[in-house]
């Protein structure tokens, strides 16, 4: 619930621009999500946010067993930047590739990259889900966006049209790597992404091919052994503390 006591409870994301005054038509899972699960009811208020816009206060002005009309009313925040932060990481298996996209959403993660590795035990994943996943995330976590979820790709292909201004840096169990502090420390300023391996880790070829990249450093996750979907938040954690948006404090929005 938000620390703001005017404000909505709810939270939705549509694709519909949102300004002063413009009707928002839901259908389908929206529609049992606010009239059967909340129960809510005409005049209730609801939070709205489409990436772009900003996030805005509606009011549920009609609704039917299969369409709910929402006026948007005020603005509640303004658009604002957000962290350039990205996660690659191999598909897992048992759910724990969604468990992955939740956590990285609520971290801030803008793009979620599934890359495939030599040792990955899994070669496919279902955008749709981790899409859904990933909204349903945002907007419990009241962010203003909806991270991208790219096409699985081979790591040697991302390599390849990777862009050279981004600093990639990768989950190093080995121990040849630097500490977060140190490689954070020096590369604190600038667009950076976290590339995770699987379970079984990075080949040797795999890792000779990132370490002769000048745009990738391997960092040091620790002296235990971790578990992939526990290093990709880990790491994700420790470049949003040193680097991203940790340092700021929540504000309260306007009412």
């Amino acid at each position: 619930m938000s620390p703001h006591p005017s404000y909505p409870r709810t939270r939705l994301y549509v694709t519909d621009p949102l300004a002063d005054r413009a009707e928002i038509a839901l259908e389908g899972k929206k529609v049992h999500y606010l009239m059967q699960v909340l129960r809510c009811q005409l005049g209730d208020t609801v939070a709205l946010f489409n990436g772009h816009d900003g996030e805005w206060q509606a009011k549920l002005a009609t609704a039917s067993k299969k369409t709910v009309t929402l006026l948007v009313e005020k603005i509640l925040r303004p658009q604002a930047l957000e962290p350039d932060l990205w996660l690659l990481c191999t598909p897992l298996k048992s759910g724990r590739s969604e468990w992955v996209v939740e956590k990285a959403t609520e971290l801030g993660v803008a793009r979620i990259c599934p890359v495939t590795t030599r040792f990955s035990i899994a070669d496919r994943i279902n955008e749709t889900k981790l899409s859904s996943i990933a909204i349903e995330a945002a907007e419990q976590c009241e962010r203003l966006t909806i991270p991208t979820i790219a096409p699985l790709t081979s790591l040697p292909r991302l390599l390849g049209d990777w862009p050279k201004e981004r600093r990639l840096i990768f989950g190093d169990e080995s121990g040849a790597s630097m500490t977060a502090k140190d490689l954070l420390t020096q590369f604190r300023h600038g667009s950076h992404a976290v590339l995770i391996g699987p379970e079984g880790g990075f080949s040797a070829e795999e890792l000779e091919m990132l370490r002769v990249l000048p745009y990738v450093s391997g960092m040091c996750l620790g002296p235990r052994v971790l578990r992939a979907d526990t290093a990709a938040i880990a790491a994700l954690a420790l470049v949003q503390a040193f680097c991203g948006d940790w340092e700021g404090k929540p504000a309260f929005r306007n009412a």
